[in-house]
């Protein structure tokens, strides 16, 4: 049998079981939350990066929806996860780029 290191008076309880899932959940839960904060990749933000000259940002996933807005190369916008026809979906209402004209920033969830 190994040796057992005992400290007089500390009582610790076994846990085994549910508790014991239920403890390691909550940390691992705590770590989880905390390096998402440090990496600033907390939730499902996606951001896109502009790769083309400029792109025009339209009003439908098509190449005949009205031209709302112009980005320039470099440009960091927030987008969706949607791509329909061709064309990323960026967020704040009815907007698309050419899904070819944007990559994911890097450290995004896309």
């Amino acid at each position: 049998m190994p040796n057992r290191l005992t400290i007089p008076g500390l009582k610790v309880p076994k846990l085994t079981g549910w508790p014991l899932v239920g403890i390691l959940g909550i940390g691992l839960a705590a770590v989880a939350l905390v390096y998402g904060s440090a990496t600033g990749n907390l939730g499902d933000e996606c951001t896109m990066t502009v790769q083309a000259d400029q792109v025009s940002v339209r009003s439908s996933p098509s190449t005949s929806g009205q031209p709302i807005e112009t980005l320039r190369r470099g440009t960091e916008v927030g987008a969706e996860k949607v791509v329909d026809s061709g064309f990323r979906k960026l967020t704040g209402g009815q907007r698309w780029v050419p899904a070819g004209s944007v990559a994911a920033t890097s450290g995004s969830v896309c």
